[in-house]
């Protein structure tokens, strides 16, 4: 069995199909590069949605394959052999199984040791979505073998490559927002909010589902002729589909959830204390040093925090910039958001982050609508004229747009005496604490007693 899988990896187009698989899917990979960049579980995203392309492709090589053996006439000439017939046929098939398989696989490996290059966080979780879509894969290869056996036409792989495609997202657009029909297309619409979120337990079973149907609906079809293996084929093929219709549920709550492992905290030695989530930890050593000159500029405070640590999400992300700022930090701690600049693959503006405010931008209050006053603030601490933060949509441009208020404010502040100032700022930092909308009149001088 061993030799006959041998001679059909060099006989047949399996090779030509890997090669194919592999191409499109490290292009559809690298292209990503800038989200999932350090990031596992988002990598897993990535990988997942490739699904979307390279199902078809997998069907029309199976095509060829099925087309060769009608075409050849070798079917007939297996025929006369008197083995049973899914004997005959499983060397082939095998031989595409295993092409299809080890190129998916390539490009996640790959692709998780340049992750691991940088001493990212790598989960067992995040293996689950890629073995289960080698499933998929060799499933579509199968029935499109099986098809081609059926149908010799030059054709029939575009043709079946095309349905694939025009299948998936046609059912979806049909179904329309929060329709179940959403789940036909293997292409993943709804991107992880967070670095902590994992494919859910049941999106992967739906994907599961469809590729036990498809694997068996192959095998079936090659197995034999009679009416009753055709019928379990076409079974198999429809509980595949329904599964993967019928178990998922559509939108982000149905596709993510939080990894548990990726989400715990670790953190640095000494003090004061900095903690990152584990998905993160890769950027401790740098995000510590950065986090420990906020603290350092907030001790200059009365009461201030003697711990930072990341900003986390208790629930799945929604896309809502607001969710940012709504958990609360436990006493004593300051919280900051940790965003990674793709260009540069370094956490950006820990110690502004944690400065902002006197270290309330993110103390569960909601977003302010005063962007300005605590940038002076933090500009104080930190004994600069001004303070940038990065974000991941404008990068520093809505930032810089301020600039010239910033540093205005920071002026006329230490244009005062040093007790006013620290007075002020203080000020400012207890009416953010309360959760005042406006908070420029703390900092002037101009707030209600």
């Amino acid at each position: 069995m061993i030799r006959q899988v041998r001679i059909e990896l060099r006989r047949s187009n399996a090779p030509a199909v890997a090669v194919l698989l592999l191409a499109v899917g490290a292009l559809g990979t690298a292209s990503m590069y800038s989200f999932w960049q350090g990031q596992w579980l988002r990598l897993g995203y990535v990988h997942a949605s490739d699904v979307f392309f390279l199902m078809p492709l997998a069907l029309a090589g199976g095509a060829v394959l099925g087309r060769r053996d009608r075409r050849t006439r070798a079917e007939e000439l297996m025929n006369s052999t008197g083995r049973p017939r899914w004997q005959r046929a499983l060397p082939a098939m095998a031989a595409l199984g295993v092409a299809v398989a080890a190129a998916h696989l390539l490009v996640l490996a790959a692709s998780a040791a340049v992750v691991a290059s940088g001493g990212a966080h790598l989960g067992v979780r995040g293996l689950a979505g890629p073995l289960i879509d080698v499933l998929v894969l060799v499933g579509a290869a199968w029935v499109g073998v099986a098809v081609g056996r059926l149908w010799s036409s030059p054709l029939l792989p575009p043709l079946l490559a095309a349905a694939g495609l025009v299948a998936q997202e046609g059912t979806a657009m049909l179904g329309g927002t929060g329709s179940r029909l959403m789940n036909a297309s293997l292409m993943i619409s709804w991107p992880p909010d967070t670095p902590w979120e994992t494919l859910s337990d049941r999106l992967l079973l739906s994907r599961l589902v469809l590729g036990a149907g498809l694997v068996l609906a192959g095998l079936l079809l090659a197995a034999g002729r009679s009416w009753l293996t055709r019928a379990g084929a076409a079974a198999s093929l429809a509980g595949g589909v329904a599964g993967l219709l019928l178990i998922g549920v559509p939108g982000p709550a149905g596709i993510w959830q939080l990894d548990a492992e990726a989400r715990r905290y670790v953190c640095a030695d000494g003090t004061p204390q900095v903690c990152v989530t584990a998905v993160n930890a890769h950027l401790l050593p740098e995000v510590t040093t950065e986090a420990r000159r906020g603290l350092h500029a907030l001790a200059k405070l009365p009461n201030a925090p003697t711990r930072a640590v990341e900003l986390r999400l208790d629930t799945i992300g929604s896309n809502d910039s607001e969710q940012w700022h709504r958990p609360k930090p436990t006493p004593g701690t300051v919280q900051f958001h940790l965003e990674v600049d793709p260009d540069t693959g370094r956490a950006a503006d820990v110690a502004e982050r944690i400065a902002m405010g006197g270290g309330t931008r993110w103390s569960g209050c909601g977003r302010s609508g005063d962007d300005i006053a605590p940038a002076i603030v933090a500009a104080w601490l930190l004994d600069t004229d001004t303070v940038r933060l990065w974000d991941s949509w404008t990068g520093y441009r809505y930032a810089d747009e301020q600039q010239e208020e910033i540093r205005a404010g920071v002026r006329q502040l230490r244009a005062l005496p040093e007790p006013e100032q620290l007075r002020r700022v203080t000020a400012l930092r207890d009416a953010a604490a309360r959760c005042e909308p406006d908070l420029m009149p703390a900092l002037t001088g101009r707030a209600a007693p």
